[in-house]
């Protein structure tokens, strides 16, 4: 059941770009891995491990706290368990890395969101000048920005992966097409917890140099390949028995994601598997939080076209597509869920 706004949370919705500065400036500037490092450090000290005055230190700390971001015990600061968890930088299942995406791609471009409502466009891509329609295809001119970009989804699989290697037995896979796979990150993981398994990452060239120097890191050369080209255009990989696509469909529109589901059937085997995995929206169109919040990014800045679509969607277009048996597997954690159909 959904909550009923009350005047903190009103407070907290109108003041969110400040909660959000308030964040990404602890971040930035060492406070949770401080705190992380050497709990229970006083204003003083933490000025002097942060690097800032007494006047910035004060406004910053008071944020934090009355965010419940960290807490205060007398004079004496320390984190609190979920940052401790999920803020710490270098530490298993942070997310600070996604904070650099929020920071630097999608507040730029969500100034623009009230303008793509009603053009029904992504207005905010004029924040990255180049060639395309997407913001992916842009990132390819900004080395920069694509790297922070890779960051975060590399964050963001790192925190998801685990969940999805133990939610489904890929064992039954010999050769598994990562279309839209980023720098590897969900390859790799699926490569060392099952080692009779294949993957190919399929993606940018730009994109697809980043996963192949991770891929050589890895160790894992021999069973992770990448094949760069264009998911719309491009043939996916020869010789697949499963595709798989983390966190890509929201990019598309309906229309589009069954372009890409019928390009899947056809590129497989009978007997063969699409898996469809990220984070789901309700049937009932209420949520969760998360996934409702996430739409924003896709509609002013991603394509212009997508959404994190319930699972209802996703299912309707696999059948559309020529699937026949489809898995629904939820209960996942982060709001993400498992789609297994077969043809």
């Amino acid at each position: 059941m959904i909550k009923e706004i009350d005047l903190e949370k009103l407070i907290l919705i109108a003041g969110g770009h400040s909660a959000f500065q308030l964040l990404w400036a602890g971040v930035q500037q060492g406070v949770f891995d401080q705190l992380s490092e050497n709990p229970g450090m006083d204003r003083a000290e933490l000025c002097e491990k942060i690097g800032l005055q007494d006047y910035p230190a004060q406004i910053l700390l008071t944020g934090l706290t009355a965010l419940g971001l960290i807490r205060k015990d007398g004079d004496m600061y320390f984190n609190a368990p979920l940052t401790e968890q999920m803020l710490v930088s270098g530490k298993e299942g942070s997310g600070a890395p996604i904070l650099g995406w929020q920071a630097q791609i999608v507040y730029p471009g969500l100034k623009h969101f009230v303008e793509s409502l009603r053009q029904s466009t992504n207005v905010g891509l004029e924040e990255f000048p180049g060639q395309g329609n997407t913001l992916y295809e842009r990132l390819t001119s900004h080395p920069g920005l694509e790297q922070v970009f890779q960051d975060a989804m590399c964050a963001l699989s790192l925190q998801a992966n685990d969940h999805l290697r133990h939610a489904y037995d890929f064992s039954r896979f010999s050769h598994i097409a990562d279309i839209g796979g980023g720098d590897g990150t969900n390859a790799i993981a699926l490569a060392k917890h099952y080692p009779d398994l294949r993957v190919t990452v399929f993606d940018y060239p730009s994109v697809c140099e980043i996963a192949r120097q991770k891929v050589a890191e890895a160790g894992l050369g021999d069973r992770v390949s990448v094949c760069p080209g264009d998911l719309m255009r491009d043939p996916f990989p020869p010789d697949i028995d499963s595709v798989i696509y983390c966190h890509v469909l929201p990019i598309w529109s309906q229309e589009n994601m069954l372009k890409l589901l019928g390009k899947t059937h056809a590129s497989l085997p009978k007997g063969g598997s699409a898996l469809i995995f990220n984070m789901m929206g309700n049937d009932d169109e209420t949520g969760p939080l998360s996934t409702a919040l996430g739409n924003l990014y896709f509609l002013a800045i991603a394509s212009g076209q997508g959404m994190l679509h319930p699972w209802k969607v996703y299912e309707a277009s696999l059948r559309q597509a020529g699937f026949s048996t489809i898995e629904r597997i939820s209960g996942l954690p982060l709001d993400h869920g498992l789609i297994v159909a077969e043809k």
